[in-house]
């Protein structure tokens, strides 16, 4: 089973707001990259594989978290 960037956010237990003002932007453009309505930005999928490499899953890429 895949598991999409939201579940990733959740897992490092980090609300929307809170990943939101790691990325410097707004949760409603948060919600809509979540969604697939907008992609995100080569700096935000770093800062979220980074984030997930610091709770544990330390060799997770970019491409497990967005693309698989």
């Amino acid at each position: 089973m895949k598991i999409k960037p939201e579940g990733y956010r959740k897992l490092i237990g980090l609300t929307q707001k809170e990943l939101a003002e790691l990325f410097g932007i707004s949760v409603q453009a948060l919600r809509r990259k979540e969604k697939g309505v907008t992609a995100y930005k080569d700096r935000e999928k770093v800062i979220l594989r980074d984030l997930v490499r610091e709770k544990g899953l330390s060799k997770i890429t970019i491409d497990e978290i967005f693309f698989t």
